[in-house]
């Protein structure tokens, strides 16, 4: 019998069977015609064009996706019939170069995170801000002419805030409405009567007498995450030294004593800031690029959830431990970072800094420590007075004034210190500041005396590789008498020694064991380890000593300042030290306009910074009893009107929300936001200027990360503006437009020339020209050479 019968025996079998019309249907249904070779023919599969449709379009562009976070990704809009369709990676990441002509790796490609991907539903959603809004009661406030009572206060029928009803309004109108009311703040809090009406509303005597009876200190103007958007965030702060234009014309006062408007921070407020880390080193947070992990041998990520929140630089977290970098993870709970983690330790909240001393313990106790490093850059070896537990002077030993310092650069008082673009590699120290300072003094085992050590006395310049460490030693001081004195070192071990491994696992709940481990194994293999530390433990009380502390277990290892071995503090985005040429467009000087675009700016401070958290107070100073603890240098104003930018969380998620809005903002006046994105701040605000997304940006800006070494540009972008917006920087220069028709003062007008012609460009040339990491940078290079629009396929 034939195993195999043909197609035609087949058809023919079952046409005698009764089939025959069924086979017949099904052959030219289905496509069951014989196809002799597959590859060269295929049932038809248009119906797949359905689904390939959905990926077509008409042209792409590329945007900085600039959120509050630590990313900046360069984006690909795909446009179909001038709509966003879908957003993906820009993949020109390796195409990358420096001003020496270096390249990067595409191992920085692709470059987005799932917030990213999703971005059209913002840019289109049911909250887009899609024109700009003011509140009723505020218009029938300012139309009926600013009506107050005798202490001042206008009457609360006109600040129905969250309740009040919207009005729908041309951007110039909303603007003629805030000039007013800015100048309406400024003239009402002037003077004598100014500060008898602030006595009258109960505020502090303290903040009453810090405004000077100036009436542009009681404005407070915020450029949310600055950096994110170098003259569209910043512009916040230049439009606040525009405020001593105003001023001058109040109280009738010339360039010399004019005063511009408060600026509030963001770093700090958002408790980014590790505040340890400035107390030890000087910077404003120590950090290293993220792509460094896979260079060290052991990460320990403390108290940061990496894989959630650096979502763009997740890959160099797991790729690192593929490569076998070990990963420590030390957090409150079990993180989506703690899955990719070699070891996890669960503490409880609050105690890490415990937890660093407890490792330090282990270290020091079996001197695991990195005895050179320890010796040649740190202060462990300098010796403290045990009289007064201060560093013993080497004034105080040997006489005669400070050393002269050849990695110093003095700054005589009187004198101005060098910009930052013709600084040098040396440090930058007030003359004042060197003298309080001094030099120290060490204890040499080998020659048996004090020796001093100044700051040029580091690294391979260190004198002290015989120093005393441990013990205690009598010196004899310049004029005769003796003191003990005993290395901080010394100080340090016995401090931890409270910390012993079970003392540690009762404060933290980390195992005993898993201490001496993780202490053991730091110390192994010095200048190997990376800690990172994340936002959570900033919050914690004391947060200072976390981060001395953890510093402190990093220098003890010598993991300090390596690329394999350092310690870094990561949220938000402050690393506007990068533009420090920001004065030129920030501190322009708006009674001396440079109206040049080929020269640079003069620039002169008139606005002053404050801090946000004495606002989240109610305006109070720090009080004990009748103590006031604020010095003058940082006391507060009262808070009458407050513009700010590019952030939820100086009212829409403020920390003591309730306070806050119930008993601190129905003494503000005046509260205006640029915002693109309905949010709970737009909901207590007055005015609620609705400006461009990222993707529709009309001026070009610029930005940076802590976690990455790329330079971003931000694009002026060809799609067509979704809704009626206009951006962040027209809107300062719409509104000074209106104060100049206000005050007949041109100058308001000339401080935002460039904006007003389309050539913001001047502006951040002027920045980079003045910023010592990017001389010789032009910013018009950097549009011809960055991405452009392309056609579809």
């Amino acid at each position: 019998m034939k195993s195999e019968i043909s197609r035609r025996e087949f058809l023919a079998r079952i046409s005698a069977a009764g089939f025959g019309a069924l086979a017949v249907s099904a052959t030219k249904a289905w496509g069951l015609e014989a196809i002799a070779n597959p590859l060269a023919a295929y049932p038809d599969r248009g119906w797949e064009n359905v689904y390939r449709d959905l990926w077509k379009y008409d042209s792409k562009y590329t945007f900085t996706c600039a959120p509050n976070d630590t990313h900046n990704c360069l984006l690909h809009a795909y446009v179909r019939d001038g709509v966003i369709t879908r957003i993906g990676p820009s993949m020109r990441y390796g195409e990358a170069k420096d001003l020496a002509g270096n390249g990067t790796t595409h191992r920085w490609d692709p470059r987005v995170c799932q917030k990213g991907l999703a971005l059209t539903r913002r840019f289109y959603g049911d909250r887009r801000v899609n024109q700009t809004m003011v509140r009723a009661g505020f218009k029938r406030w300012h139309d009926e002419g600013f009506p107050r009572g005798k202490d001042g206060r206008p009457d609360e029928s006109y600040f129905q805030r969250a309740r009040d009803e919207w009005i729908r309004m041309p951007h110039a109108e909303a603007a003629v409405i805030v000039a007013a009311a800015l100048k309406n703040i400024a003239e009402t809090y002037t003077g004598e009567e100014g500060m008898r009406r602030l006595r009258d509303q109960h505020y502090d005597e303290s903040v009453i007498e810090a405004t000077r009876g100036i009436g542009t200190n009681v404005m407070k103007f915020r450029g949310g995450m600055p950096l994110l958007g170098v003259t569209r965030v910043f512009g916040m702060y230049r439009f606040a030294n525009s405020m001593a234009l105003l001023d001058s014309k109040i109280r009738g006062v010339g360039p010399d004593q004019a005063v511009g408007g408060k600026g509030f921070d963001n770093y700090s407020w958002h408790t980014d800031l590790p505040p340890g880390h400035p107390m030890v080193s000087g910077q404003q947070t120590v950090e290293f690029d993220l792509c460094s992990v896979e260079h060290a041998k052991t990460v320990v990520v403390w108290g940061m959830n990496w894989i959630t929140t650096k979502m763009p630089d997740a890959h160099w977290l797991t790729e690192a431990r593929l490569k076998g970098t070990k990963i420590v993870v030390i957090a409150c709970e079990y993180s989506a970072t703690a899955t990719k983690a070699d070891d996890v330790i669960v503490v409880r909240p609050g105690t890490t800094p415990a937890l660093a001393l407890g490792l330090a313990n282990v270290i020091i106790k079996e001197k695991l420590y990195d005895d050179k490093y320890v010796r040649e850059w740190t202060d462990m070896p300098i010796l403290v007075r045990m009289d007064t537990l201060k560093y013993l002077k080497a004034s105080e030993v040997v006489g005669g004034t400070p050393a002269e310092l050849k990695q110093t650069f003095i700054v005589k008082t009187g004198e101005k210190e060098p910009p930052p673009i013709q600084q040098t590699t040396q440090n930058v120290v007030p003359e004042k500041l060197r003298a309080e300072w001094g030099d120290y003094v060490f204890f040499d085992t080998a020659r048996n005396e004090a020796i001093a050590v100044t700051r040029d006395d580091i690294g391979a310049n260190s004198k002290m590789a015989n120093a005393l460490l441990e013990g205690a030693v009598e010196v004899t001081l310049a004029d005769g008498s003796k003191v003990k004195c005993r290395p901080v070192f010394d100080l340090i071990k016995e401090y931890a020694a409270h910390f012993d491994p079970k003392t540690t696992e009762e404060l933290t709940w980390a195992p005993a064991a898993a201490v001496e481990g993780l202490a053991r194994h730091i110390a192994k293999e010095p200048g190997t380890t990376l800690f990172a530390l994340g936002m959570g433990p900033n919050q914690f009380f004391n947060s200072d000593n976390k981060d001395r502390d953890t510093i402190m277990l990093a220098a003890l290892t010598g993991n300090v300042g390596k690329i394999g071995g350092n310690i870094g503090s990561y949220a938000g985005n402050y690393r506007t030290a990068l533009f420090n040429g920001c004065p030129q467009y920030i501190n322009e000087n708006p009674f001396d306009i440079e109206l040049d675009p080929t020269k640079p700016a003069r620039p002169k401070a008139y606005w002053t910074a404050e801090s946000a958290h004495y606002y989240n107070h109610e305006d109070h100073p720090l009080k004990v009893g009748n103590t006031i603890l604020t010095g003058k240098t940082h006391m507060p104003c009262p808070t009458k009107s407050l513009w700010f930018a590019n952030a939820n969380s100086i009212l829409g998620n403020v920390k003591w929300h309730y306070n806050q809005v119930f008993n601190a903002l129905p003494r503000i006046e005046m509260i205006a936001v640029n915002e693109w994105w309905w949010s709970t701040s737009c909901e207590w605000a007055d005015v609620v200027f609705g400006v461009d997304s990222w993707a529709e940006l009309k001026h070009p800006d610029m930005t940076a990360s802590v976690t990455n070494p790329f330079h971003n540009r931000l694009s002026r972008t060809p799609i067509e503006r979704i809704f009626n917006t206009i951006g962040d920087i027209e809107v300062y220069s719409l509104v000074a437009s209106k104060l100049a028709e206000l005050t007949g003062d041109q100058r308001f007008n000339d401080y935002w020339k460039f904006v007003n012609e389309n050539n913001t460009d001047v502006y951040l040339q002027r920045i980079l020209d003045n910023s010592d990491k990017y001389e010789g940078l032009q910013f018009q290079r950097i549009a011809r050479k960055g991405p452009r629009r392309h056609s579809g396929p």
